[in-house]
C-alpha cells in the first residue's frame, strides 16, 4: 500500500473514531452528518460536545438552538418571535423529515403528519429545560432516532419561562413564577402553571401577590401562557399528544389536575401512562419507582389553570400528561443517608428519554390501527 493510501486510511479511521467517541458520549450509536459538522466547526477546545453536560441558562438555549437549526435546517425549523415580559425569546422548535412542508400542511388543517407537542420550564426549573434540549439533541444527532422525526412532527417549546429560570438560578428562594412586575405592588411574578384557561376560578384564589402560587389577575394573562396556548391552537388539527415537563419529581401524570375524577374515555390515556412508567422503570427505576397516576393524586389537592387540563378539555388532546423529572427533594433527603450512585442523573435522563420513545411507539401503533380501520 502506498504512503498516500495509508495516510488516507488513517484520516478515515481517525474521523470514524472521533465521530464514535462523540456519539457514544452523547448517547448516539451513529451521528448525523449535519450534527457532526456543527460540532467540528463550532466546538471549542475546552467545550463539551453534549448539551446535557452544559450549565443551562438563557444564553445556552439560544446558542444551541441557533446552531442546530442552522446546520440541520432540512429537518429543524426555529421560531423566535414570541418574547417574555423582560424580552427573552420564547422558542418554538419544529422537527420533522420535511419540516417546512409538513408545518404548512398541519397548520392548514391537512393532517399529513401527527404532532407530538412538548414543553418545559413552566415552573422556572433548569432541569426540565436541559432535558428538552437533550431530546432535541437526540432527535437531531442520532441516526437511530430518524424514524421518530420521519413519522411525527415534533413541536418542542424547550424554555417556556426563561425570566423565571434566570432568576431561579441565582436565587436562594425556591422560585416557580415568571418575573413580570405586578402593577401597583412591589411583588413580582405569576405562576404560569396556574394561569391557563381551564377551571381557573374553581380553586381557592390566592390573592397574595407575593405567593409562589399567585395565579395572575385572569387566565391567559401572561406572555408565556399565551405563547403555549397559541402553539396548541396552531397545531390543533394534528396534535396526538402533549407533555409538560415539570421539575422535582419522578412520575408520569395524567389528567386531571383541578379535580379528583376519572372519566371512562380516559382509560386509554391512563394505559399509555402506565406503559411509559413501565419503560422508564426498566431503565431508571432502581432507586426510585417512576409513578403513574393522576396529577390530582400526586399533588393531593386541586391545581387549577393547568396546561394539561387545558390541552385535554379545550384542545381535545386526550393523550396529555405532566412528566415530573429529576427528584430534587428526594435527592436531598437520600444524600443525607447515602451517596447516590455515580452517573445516577445519566440513568435518569436515559430512562426519561426511553419513556418518550415508548410513547412514540404507542402512538405509531395507534396510528397504524386507525389506518387499518379506514
Amino acid at each position: 500500500m502506498s504512503e498516500k493510501c495509508i495516510t488516507a486510511v488513517i484520516v478515515v479511521v481517525l474521523t470514524v473514531l472521533i465521530c464514535e467517541e462523540r456519539a457514544d458520549y452523547c448517547g448516539c450509536k451513529t451521528v448525523r452528518p449535519c450534527y457532526k459538522r456543527m460540532l467540528d466547526e463550532l466546538l471549542g477546545e475546552d467545550e463539551d460536545a453534549c448539551i446535557e453536560n452544559v450549565a443551562i441558562g438563557a444564553s445556552t438555549v439560544t446558542i444551541f438552538l441557533k446552531a442546530i437549526s442552522t446546520y440541520c435546517d432540512k429537518f429543524i425549523k426555529l421560531y423566535d418571535t414570541a418574547t417574555t415580559y423582560e424580552g427573552k425569546i420564547l422558542y418554538e422548535v419544529a422537527m420533522s423529515r420535511y419540516v417546512n412542508e409538513e408545518i404548512e400542511k398541519v397548520t392548514n388543517g391537512s393532517k399529513i403528519k401527527p404532532v407530538i407537542l412538548l414543553d418545559a420550564g413552566q415552573d422556572a426549573g433548569s432541569e426540565t429545560v436541559g432535558f428538552a434540549l437533550y431530546i432535541i439533541e437526540q432527535l437531531a444527532a442520532c441516526v437511530e432516532n430518524k424514524d421518530m422525526i420521519r413519522n411525527f412532527l415534533w413541536i418542542i417549546l424547550p424554555s417556556t419561562n426563561p425570566d423565571g429560570q434566570e432568576y431561579s438560578r441565582g436565587s436562594f428562594e425556591r422560585w416557580q413564577k415568571n418575573y413580570r412586575s405586578i402593577m401597583d405592588y412591589e411583588a413580582t411574578g405569576v405562576d404560569i402553571t396556574r394561569n391557563f384557561d381551564d377551571f381557573f376560578t374553581e380553586c381557592f384564589r390566592v390573592e397574595n401577590k407575593f405567593s409562589q402560587n399567585y395565579q395572575g389577575p385572569h387566565p391567559n394573562s401572561e406572555n408565556e401562557t399565551k405563547f403555549i396556548t397559541n402553539v396548541m391552537k396552531k397545531y390543533k388539527s394534528g396534535i396526538k399528544t402533549y407533555i409538560s415537563f415539570r421539575r422535582n419529581g419522578h412520575a408520569i401524570l395524567y389528567p386531571f389536575a383541578s379535580r379528583n375524577v376519572s372519566l371512562d374515555n380516559m382509560q386509554k390515556t391512563k394505559m399509555k401512562s402506565d406503559e411509559i412508567a413501565k419503560k422508564v422503570n426498566q431503565r431508571a427505576g432502581v432507586i426510585q419507582w417512576f409513578v403513574s397516576q393522576s396529577i390530582y393524586d400526586m399533588n393531593g389537592e386541586a391545581h387549577c389553570g393547568h396546561s394539561v387540563d387545558y390541552a385535554y378539555n379545550k384542545m381535545d388532546v386526550h393523550n396529555s400528561f405532566e412528566m415530573r423529572i429529576f427528584p430534587e427533594t428526594d435527592n436531598d433527603i437520600m444524600s443525607k443517608f447515602q451517596s447516590l450512585p455515580k452517573g445516577y442523573d445519566v440513568s435518569l435522563r436515559t430512562g426519561y428519554f426511553s419513556g418518550i420513545r415508548e410513547l412514540y411507539n404507542l402512538l405509531v401503533a395507534e396510528n397504524h390501527m386507525e389506518k387499518l380501520k379506514l
